[in-house]
């Protein structure tokens, strides 16, 4: 059964036992009150009965009166035990009926048959009980018309019931066509184009609120589709150029001839190195996806790290935090940098480490002319150079991606000179 179907089933079933409460309390009420008429048209035929008997000398006495014909159709009288007046064309079985509560010490009630009710009140003079006055009343008049009414009372109920399924099938219809075509939009844009959104405002209610929850979702998967398509333009930046020159030493290797011995080992020194670049840059993918994959807190000194770095000059204030990632990571992110600071300075390559709005830093600092201005950000793009010279290493874009990982980033430093600055979140003692 689909969602829309269960609500619906639900909306009917909740529907039908309300409906269902309201019609047999209601019959209950109605019987409720049909029996007290009938219990107080029964004391009033009784007191007329009582009204038109005599007393004489302690004994009851029958007295003609003009609605004596109305009085004794139902109408049993005794004096004492013993029946003086009854009614014309009653069944034996309501007679006994009539006995037996007569003989009774007080006033009574019974019902006699099917549809034959009887009440008895005593006959009383002179505060002793000289006799009983039973009357009956058929209550089949009121049996046919709690039928009736229970019968219209379902038919009611049954008609609410075919209304409410078709106002409620129609209020979930209207309610769940915007979800059900939200949804095979968000589908379609999940495949085919990512940057639709549907723009409905702030949440305002669960509608507004779903479709933000989509533009969200989507949002997402478009930052991780681009993030795989950088990624992958990065992967292929930097293995594409040590392959490059690994194949062109091989064959330079190969069309050297018996004198090229030299030429040759040149080219295959070339090749394991290139190699070894190769295998830093397949070890530093597999440490940022661990890393991706496994985003776990840890700390590393940022200070130690600048200090294994050889032949720069590092400058680190007393009491520096700890930075927030992988110690490995956060080297392999340096290295790059400090690289690129070498290939431009002229003579001086400087660390200079510091803190400051819960972040930790390390600028790597060189004398080199810095990075052109009209490239700005760019740098970090795959392929892009600010200078001549062959890119090395795992290259600037890679670096800020190794940064990222641990929650931190590189940019470009103020100059004068060539300037990188790595930034991490920083450990403090509470955290």
């Amino acid at each position: 059964m689909t969602f829309r179907g269960r609500l619906l089933a639900t909306s009917m079933l909740t529907l039908a036992v309300g409906l269902g409460a309201l019609v047999a309390a209601g019959n209950a009420v109605l019987r409720a009150r049909a029996d007290a008429e009938l219990a107080s048209l029964l004391r009033a035929r009784a007191e007329g009965q009582i009204a038109a008997l005599g007393v004489s000398s302690g004994r009851i006495v029958l007295r003609e009166s003009a609605n004596d014909g109305v009085l004794d159709r139902q109408a049993w009288v005794f004096d004492g035990t013993r029946l003086i007046e009854r009614p014309r064309g009653v069944s034996a079985a309501v007679e006994r009926v009539a006995i037996r509560l007569a003989r009774r010490a007080g006033p009574g009630s019974a019902n006699a048959g099917h549809d034959e009710r009887l009440r008895a009140e005593p006959v009383r003079a002179r505060g002793r009980r000289i006799g009983t006055v039973v009357v009956g009343i058929s209550d089949e008049s009121v049996e046919r018309l709690e039928s009736s009414i229970l019968l219209g009372s379902l038919v009611l109920a049954a008609l609410l019931l075919l209304a409410g399924w078709w106002v409620t099938r129609g209020t979930l219809d209207g309610a769940l066509r915007p979800v059900a075509q939200m949804t095979s939009e968000a589908a379609d844009w999940s495949a085919n184009d990512l940057d639709r959104r549907f723009e409905r405002g702030p949440a305002r209610d669960e509608l507004t609120a779903l479709a933000a929850t989509l533009d969200a979702l989507l949002a997402r998967i478009a930052a991780s589709r681009r993030h795989e398509q950088r990624f992958a333009s990065e992967v292929a930046h930097e293995l594409r150029t040590p392959i490059a020159r690994m194949r062109a030493r091989a064959e330079l290797a190969l069309r050297a001839g018996t004198d090229g011995d030299e030429e040759r080992a040149r080219a295959l020194e070339t090749v394991v190195a290139e190699v070894d670049r190769l295998t830093a840059a397949v070890d530093t993918l597999l440490a940022v996806a661990r890393r991706e994959a496994d985003s776990s807190s840890e700390s590393v000194d940022l200070a130690a790290i600048a200090r294994e770095t050889d032949g720069v000059a590092v400058e680190a204030p007393a009491g520096l935090p700890r930075g927030e990632g992988d110690a490995d990571i956060v080297r392999r992110a340096l290295a790059p940098l400090v690289e690129n600071a070498r290939r431009h300075a002229r003579e001086r390559v400087a660390l200079v480490l510091s803190t400051s709005n819960g972040r930790v830093r390390i600028a790597v600092r060189d004398d080199g002319p810095g990075v052109d201005p009209a490239l700005g950000d760019r740098v970090f793009d795959p392929g892009v150079r600010g200078s001549e010279h062959d890119g090395a290493g795992l290259g600037l874009p890679l670096a800020r991606r190794l940064a990222r990982s641990c929650g931190g980033e590189v940019t470009i430093g103020p100059g004068p000179g060539g300037c990188f600055v790595l930034e991490l979140p920083a450990i403090t003692a509470a955290d």
